[in-house]
């Protein structure tokens, strides 16, 4: 996302601009696929826009052209069953669960203060604070810094948390979301889940197809399955990149839009770094992969949907939050929660007529079980691998059938993608999904100026992607696209194209 934004923006700009894509298309976590008459999302299943993703969209002249699902989310568990549609019908529903627990009315009344934050300064569809930062505008968000310190930290989320008097709910909602994510991110995807996910009919990969087209079409060049294996450096300076066959690919400018922690000691020699940075690289927390499971089903939509109910369903069989890791128990996936992704209903054309997809995911660890039978992250996969992934898939399944009975007797096409597999198709080190840990304390990019690694020590190379934009996401990714543009050729960080 945030190499495809910023080349566009770069082609639009009058750049002359080639970009090389390792994969046999773009979109990297993103990225869709179609197996045997079905077609599935290979990671991200919607995102949000918070006020930045669609009008960078709409600058490029997408938005207009792509068809949007407004998403729907649903939790249930064996004490509950609602749908994320409003604050008021969410709290009647746990009250009616935990009719003893006193602590949800405070929890939501501070979860609702960040909702009016998000809703009082932007919208899906913009963001009139950096769109036209008038006075008003500003004193209006300068308001709210105070409280805005405290929910950017992680410790803050365990304190307002701490209301909830159940035990297990309150490690629930201390947990759920990406590992110790700050309060702000807690209450915000309240907000999020109830007003702003958005799915793009015909599948993620057609979203990113649009972008490429864009591209192309406004002269730029995109290589496929070429992999940059180093940069180029000619008189202390980045002179292109050098690829995975040896070929070399000369520009006045390199934007390198992956894994920050491949960019470092990786494509450039790690003494160009400072040796408290290399370290801290190295050692930083990233956010947790995902194992998904996808699944063609010989059942038509039709008996799906009044069984789902939403696009997103998930199914919490305990309220224990599990971070998988490489000690992790060979059945912690069975006691996790999953999510059963829909999408059918608005895409028929995604399964052969009659038929259905599902996608289910939960979080996973990359080198779990040493490597998943697979003895490591090497491409050659082991029998044991294969088997072993098999039996994952199955156990979220088995989960799944809390939420659709019979399941397992529908499948007609069955495959896993597991961290292995994520690492393989985005270069991702160890199939992060987010970029960097989202804690306060832990990310290598919050304590920095401006949150952002965006300048490198190498004169010449420029860094974009949610690596480089702290915090991770497709959010960060899209904005950093266009900040970086921006940069490299001399505008103002959010200037819109057509302007000065």
């Amino acid at each position: 996302m945030a190499g495809m934004v910023c080349a566009n923006y770069l082609a639009s700009l009058g750049r002359s601009v080639v970009v090389l894509e390792q994969n046999h298309h773009t979109g990297g976590n993103m990225s869709g696929f179609r197996r045997k008459g079905y077609t599935f999302d290979g990671g991200d299943q919607s995102f949000e826009s918070l006020g930045l993703v669609f009008p960078i969209l709409r600058e490029l002249g997408i938005l207009e052209q792509q068809e949007w699902t407004k998403v729907r989310y649903r939790f249930t568990s064996p004490d509950f069953d609602f749908f994320l549609d409003d604050f008021q019908s969410v709290e009647e529903a746990l009250r009616r669960a935990f009719p003893r627990e006193t602590g949800f009315g405070p929890l939501f009344a501070e979860a609702k203060q960040v909702s009016r934050f998000i809703s009082e300064h932007c919208d899906p569809w913009g963001f009139p604070l950096l769109e036209h930062p008038t006075p008003a505008r500003i004193l209006r968000f300068l308001k709210w810094l105070p409280r805005l310190r405290r929910w950017l930290t992680y410790r803050y989320r365990l304190e307002a948390c701490s209301v909830i008097q159940d035990p297990a709910l309150r490690q629930w909602f201390s947990q759920i979301g990406y590992y110790h994510m700050p309060y702000l991110f807690f209450g915000g995807f309240w907000h999020l889940w109830m007003k702003d996910y958005w799915y793009p009919v015909g599948g993620m990969q057609a979203l990113h197809d649009r972008l490429a087209g864009r591209f192309t079409q406004a002269g730029g060049s995109l290589r496929c399955n070429t992999t940059v294996s180093r940069i180029a450096v000619e008189g202390g300076r980045a002179a292109g990149v050098v690829t995975s066959e040896g070929e070399e690919v000369r520009g006045g400018r390199v934007v390198y839009a992956g894994d920050y922690r491949r960019l470092v000691g990786g494509l450039l020699d790690e003494s160009l770094f400072r040796p408290s940075f290399v370290a801290k690289i190295r050692s930083a927390r990233l956010t947790e992969s995902l194992v998904n499971v996808y699944l063609g089903l010989n059942r038509p939509v039709e008996q799906l949907e009044p069984l789902l109910q939403a696009h997103h369903a998930f199914y919490f069989p305990n309220y224990e939050v599990i971070f998988p890791d490489r000690d992790s128990d060979r059945d912690v996936h069975r006691r996790m929660w999953v999510t059963v992704n829909f999408f059918g209903k608005e895409n028929p054309g995604f399964a052969p007529p009659g038929k259905s997809t599902l996608v289910l995911q939960t979080y996973s660890s990359y080198d779990w079980q040493n490597h998943w039978n697979n003895g490591g992250g090497s491409f050659e996969r082991t029998p044991e691998y294969r088997r072993f992934k098999d039996e994952v898939g199955g156990h979220l399944v088995e989960v799944a059938e809390n939420l659709l009975p019979g399941l397992r007797s529908w499948i007609d096409y069955f495959e896993v993608g597991t961290p292995l597999s994520i690492e393989r198709f985005s270069l991702n080190t160890g199939g992060s999904t987010g970029g960097w840990c989202y804690e306060d304390t832990v990310s290598p990019v919050y304590r920095l100026p401006w949150l952002n690694l965006f300048r490198t020590p190498m004169r010449g190379l420029t860094a974009t992607g949610h690596y480089a934009l702290w915090p991770g996401g497709v959010i960060s990714a899209a904005l950093s696209g266009k900040i970086v543009a921006n940069l490299v050729t001399g505008r103002w960080p959010l200037a819109r194209l057509g302007a000065g």
